[in-house]
């Protein structure tokens, strides 16, 4: 053995002896290595159970002695950073999603108070006061203490004037744990562990762990049960800066560190960092005494005086003097604000719900809600008074809770809002601090006189009386201003957000279906003509008179610009609107300071950007997941950048296959043109298509660029799309703009300051890859198995596959990739590679998806000796597959030229034998008949073979007839589902013209045993137009039953001999209801169908009618659910029937808790409005999903 290998064995040796002689401590002291006074480092449990506080003496002797406190981060700073990330605003706004089928109902909704929003605020705590303050849990409060650990150390450390240091970055930490989180559990956890979770849960084992404070054993839990990416980002990156940190804190003191105990034992621990750096440390151990529990007690019963500073409202309602920071909090159409004053353990909560009752005349009951403190409030309540500031009355509550602390509350009631303020804190803080509180508190803004009002970060201004409010006046999110004058009218302006970039809608139809809903959800009438289009200044205008209760008018006007839109109202006893508030509103551009924006280094997409916010944080699975992706493989990534004026941008950073080439940018931007979304001159999605303009192509000393603007003919709004290629990746830049409006300092500063890093990720693109695929194909180099869609030949690798293809012996895991390069190869048109093809076609016995890659090959060149050759490969060895797909497919695409198809037969019927090819053969040669395209005379050698499969389907639908009759009805029944392609129907139509013949005249005769509809329908009109002939037995027979009528309608319509068809049927009404109920009518237990009503709607200057039924099983069928059914039907209005349909839908619940003709005007506008993305007309049921 080598004296390296002995001296690793021995430094590992030496390791695990001193961890296994080490005694179970959580409290460890630092010493030695030139420190003038000793350190301490603990281990903590982020809970306040207590489990967390069998706290030894000379856990609170070293707290307390020491000079300073260091935690993982200092909870000073936390709301902070909580706010400046932005997150948890996106979260409780979900504004910027570019996915919104709800766009024009909820965002916009300004819904009516109800008393259990007054309730919730006033019984819950705020979760993020409690994440932050206490970590209690009120099921299991008789079992924690007052706050959790990490926090009572804090407290303990400010309350005896201890200096508070963070021993990580809060970015660089948040980024981490949530980076290691994608990945945090292996698949299977540790042999051992798995033994123990058989007598234990994981969380047993942790808490146990933790009691016995065996450092050691979580260390061993946490390696046993996450994969080491967890363990890097988690713990191992975080444990090197706080060990960092706790040497610089510590050479200047006496330094109490207190981390996650996860964090202290192992190799890569804080407690081995230490100590490779030179520090001695070594366990602390005592008794849990008196001692040690009057050191805790004196901690929590000191206060530390905290100055009360006045602030006010960023909306400037209201003013107060607070113990901290005033941090505010938006949740829909209300305002939470929070005040925590950490030291003590207290806060204050100021809660604003907007009421809206002036739009729905509903004023606030307040002996209701008098009644409803004694539910709401906590504890006993100890006096209720009558109070009144500047005029608005409110209520003083003082409360004392079950644990013995004393609260406060005063509640206000203005016209426009609730408002709630709260004081809580541990004992008899309120009682002694509540006054510094309430007794500052005034409202500012009471006077109607007008003023200009405006987000912080622009976007728009408008005049309003001075008695306003405005919900999320600076961030993220959907805004809402509201005011109200001396005449108790009242304004308001609802801006929502969304940065949609896949889309792009009609301005004039956004902006009037705002209105259109706002009106219907609130249930308040209004008339299309009173809606008036502004083209000069792009808004719509309209009025409506409230219910006769209210007696007020309604007046509301719509703006968009890019991502966001503006819905104004103005209610009045007077039809006019008031021109002051509705004129004075301006679109202006956003704000953003200078000093707001910096460098922000993207780590995860590499690259640098000037703006003013980081990206929401993502987890990229397929790059940090269980099964991590290998280095060769493609990935994308998208980083979302919003700005507190509700701007964004989407950066997609896409790497290629390492075998992806080009043979020059052109060729990568052509490629990207047939990706979804994007297309030079035109991109067209489900709904819309999207035009290209402001073109610009070129290199500069970032890379290739092409850059544009998506734009829609009728909006205003574009989509700017940036394209870079550098360091061998694809970056792309999106943004929603408006072409009306100047763009904004943060898009410009962000696309053009952009700068991709010199990382270098992928392979070069721009390269020929094929001599590497090969090679590395040879070496069964795994970076090939899924290679073969990225890999690209020209005609000059043509000798290339070929010799590949002739001389490789594939492995049974590159038989796909063989496949795909005959697919490949087989697109050049050169001789040497039919030739080839046709030899590997042969020689594929065994193989038989090679012989599809080719045959599949050969029908796609759409010319007559293709046609040949696949006949002849047949002839030489047909191919066989379990997928019935591939065969069906490649006789799909055999149909899209019958002219070229009928040169296989007859030949071709002589497969038919075999039953994967028995359907596709005839019915493509059905097809040919159907369409005249072949002369029956071709395949007549056959008809006999034809007749005995012909008598075989027949007999296998008898067969199904008399099991269909056996048992009853079922919705859920297909078995007598039948279609056009039905095999029986096409038999039909292939043995028509041999139909004197008596062989085939007895089958035709037979028919009549069949319920197949099609089949007879198709017999009758044959009949009719070659024989001029009436079937009447089948006719009769097909019109006495509804779900035949319409097929036989529409096979007669396309012989232009509907004049036989009864005039008692012959009605849309009739005809209609035969195409909805045509399946699952079982003629002893049929549905009761009722004709409810019809409608009609124009669509782009075309008009429609729709058809509406209802329909129940029959009482004695075995469905389920036997309750009413709306099916409906809807067409291109004509005077004739009509045959195509326009939409379809059947068998729709109806509620019937509201009118049929509300759910017949809702399914209407549904069809009208199909294409239209953003429409959505669903609705809970009354279950409330």
């Amino acid at each position: 053995m080598s004296l390296k290998k002995t001296l690793l064995l021995f430094t590992c040796l030496h390791v695990l002896i001193s961890q296994a002689q080490e005694k179970n401590s959580l409290l460890w002291k630092i010493s030695g290595n030139n420190l003038k006074k000793d350190s301490y480092l603990y281990g903590t449990m982020h809970v306040s159970e207590k489990i967390a506080f069998h706290l030894d003496d000379v856990f609170f002797e070293s707290l307390l002695k020491a000079d300073f406190v260091a935690l993982e981060t200092d909870p000073t700073y936390w709301l902070d950073n909580i706010y400046k990330d932005n997150e948890l605003n996106n979260q409780l706004n979900q504004s910027l999603s570019s996915f919104n089928l709800d766009f024009y109902n909820t965002p916009f909704k300004l819904e009516q108070y109800k008393q259990e929003e007054l309730m919730f605020f006033l019984s819950r705590e705020s979760m993020l006061l409690n994440r932050v303050l206490y970590r209690t849990n009120p099921m299991t409060q008789n079992f924690q203490e007052d706050t959790f650990l990490d926090m009572f150390i804090y407290q303990s450390g400010k309350r005896f004037g201890k200096p508070i240091y963070s021993l990580e970055d809060y970015d660089r930490s948040s980024y981490l744990v949530k980076k290691a989180t994608a990945a945090a559990p292996k698949e299977k956890a540790d042999i051992w562990l798995q033994k123990l979770l058989k007598k234990q849960n994981y969380y047993d084992l942790m808490n146990n762990a933790y009691r016995d404070r065996n450092i050691y054993f979580l260390d061993s839990l946490n390696k046993g049960s996450n994969t080491e990416f967890f363990m890097k980002n988690m713990l191992y990156k975080r444990n090197e800066e706080m060990a960092n940190n706790i040497e610089k804190i510590a050479t200047n003191g006496s330094l109490f560190s207190a981390i996650g105990a996860a964090h202290l034992a192992g190799e890569k621990g804080v407690i081995q960092l230490l100590r490779n750096k030179g520090y001695k440390v070594t366990p602390l151990l005592s008794k849990e005494s008196s001692k040690g529990k009057g050191l805790k007690q004196k901690i929590e019963n000191t206060i530390v005086e905290t100055k009360f500073t006045e602030q006010t409202s960023l909306d400037g309602f209201f003013s107060a003097k607070l113990p901290n920071k005033l941090y505010e909090l938006n949740i829909v159409n209300n305002t939470v604000y929070l005040c925590p004053d950490l030291v003590n353990g207290s806060y204050v909560i100021v809660t604003r719900i907007s009421t809206f009752s002036k739009l729905y005349n509903d004023n606030i009951d307040k002996e209701n809600i008098d009644r409803l403190l004694t539910e709401t409030i906590p504890g006993k309540i100890i006096s209720k008074t009558p109070i009144e500031k500047q005029g608005i009355k409110g209520l003083d509550i003082v409360n004392k809770t079950k644990s013995g602390d004393f609260q406060q509350y005063q509640i206000f009631f203005t016209p426009l809002e609730i408002l709630i303020f709260k004081m809580a804190g541990k004992k008899d803080y309120v009682k002694n601090y509540g006054s510094q509180f309430f007794n500052s508190l005034k409202f500012n803004q009471t006077s109607s006189s007008f003023t200009k009002v405006h987000p912080i970060y622009g976007g728009f201004h408008v005049e309003v009386p001075n008695y306003h409010s405005f919900t999320n006046i600076s961030n993220t999110g959907h805004r809402l201003l509201q005011a109200i004058d001396d005449n108790q009218n009242y304004y308001f302006v609802k801006e929502v957000t969304l940065n949609d970039i896949d889309y792009i809608e009609e301005d004039e139809f956004e902006l009037k279906r705002i209105q259109e809903r706002f009106y219907i959800n609130n249930e308040f009438e209004f008339s299309p003509k009173d809606f008036i289009f502004s083209k000069k200044e792009k808004s719509y205008q309209s009025s409506s008179k409230l219910k006769a209760s209210i007696g007020k008018y309604l007046h509301l006007k719509t703006y968009t610009n890019g991502a966001h839109y503006y819905l104004l109202g103005y209610l009045s006893e007077k039809n006019e609107p008031n021109e002051r508030f509705f004129k004075s509103f301006k679109i202006t551009d956003f704000t953003y300071s200078k000093e707001n924006f910096e460098i922000k280094k993207d780590t995860s997409l590499f690259f640098n950007v000037n703006t003013t916010t980081k990206p929401l944080f993502k987890n990229y699975q397929n790059q940090y997941g269980n099964e991590k992706k290998k280095d060769y493989e493609p990935f994308e990534r998208t980083a979302v950048y919003n700005s507190r004026a509700n701007e964004t941008v989407f950066v997609t950073l896409q790497k290629d296959h390492d075998l992806s080439s080009y043979k020059n940018i052109d060729s990568l931007w052509n490629d990207i043109s047939y990706k979804p979304n994007f297309s030079f001159e035109s991109i067209t999605n489900n709904f819309r298509s999207f035009k290209v303009y402001k073109k610009e192509k070129g290199k500069n000393n970032k890379g290739y660029y092409y850059n544009y603007l998506l734009k829609d003919s009728l909006s205003s709004k574009a989509i700017k799309v940036n394209h870079l290629v550098t360091n061998n990746v694809l970056y792309k830049l999106e943004t929603l703009t408006d072409t009306l409006h100047n763009e904004s300092e943060f898009i410009k500063q962000f696309y053009s300051s952009f700068t991709p890093k010199d990382t270098v990720i992928g392979k070069p693109l721009f390269k020929d890859k094929v001599d590497i695929f090969i090679t590395a194909l040879k070496n069964k180099d795994s970076i090939v198995l899924n290679a073969s869609d990225y890999i690209k030949f020209d005609k000059s690798n043509i000798h290339k596959l070929v010799n590949l293809l002739k001389k490789y012996d594939f492995a049974d895991n590159q038989l796909k990739i063989k496949k795909d390069l005959i697919k490949q190869l087989a697109k050049f048109k050169d001789k040497k590679v039919q030739s080839f093809l046709e030899k590997t076609y042969e020689n594929s016995f065994d193989n038989p998806n090679n012989q599809f890659a080719i045959v599949s090959s050969i029908t796609n060149e759409k010319n007559e000796e293709s046609y040949k050759k696949l006949l002849s490969l047949f002839k030489t060895d047909i191919p066989l597959t379990s997928s019935k797909y591939k065969i069906t497919n490649l006789f799909s695409k055999l149909s899209d030229s019958l002219e070229l198809a009928k040169n296989l037969y007859p030949d071709i019927l002589s497969f038919s034998t075999i039953s994967e090819y028995k359907d596709p053969i005839y019915n493509l040669l059905a097809k040919l008949v159907e369409k005249e395209t072949i002369d029956p005379l071709f395949y007549e050698d056959f008809k006999n073979q034809i007749l005995t499969d012909a008598k075989i389907e027949l007999k296998r639908q008898i067969n199904k007839k008399i099991e269909n009759a056996s048992s009853n009805y079922n919705y859920n029944n297909n078995s007598n589902y039948y279609s056009e392609d039905d095999p029986l129907n096409n038999f039909v139509k292939i043995l028509f013209p041999f139909r004197k013949e008596k062989n085939i005249k007895n089958f035709f005769n037979r028919l009549n045993y069949t319920e197949n509809y099609y089949v007879k329908s198709t017999y009758v009109t044959l009949k009719l137009k070659e024989d001029n002939k009436l079937e009447k037995k089948f006719f009769n027979n097909l019109l006495a039953k509804l779900n035949s009528r319409g097929v036989l309608y529409k096979k007669l319509e396309n012989i232009k001999r509907t004049d036989i068809f009864p005039k008692k049927y012959k009605t849309k009404e009739e005809i209609y209801k035969s195409y909805l109920f045509k399946n699952n009518q079982k003629e002893n237990l049929q549905d009761t169908i009722v004709f409810i009503d019809k409608k009609e709607f124009i669509k782009s200057k075309i008009p429609y009618e729709v058809y509406f039924y209802k329909s129940k099983p029959h009482i004695n069928s075995n469905s389920y659910d036997k309750n009413w059914k709306l099916s409906y039907i809807s067409f291109k209005k004509k005077e004739e029937i009509g045959i195509k349909h326009y939409y379809k839908m059947e068998n729709k619940a109806i509620d019937e808790t509201k009118p049929i003709e509300k759910t017949i005007e809702i399914a209407t506008e549904k069809i009208k409005l199909k294409d239209r993305k953003r429409v959505n007309l669903e609705e809970t049921n009354y279950y409330g999903y």
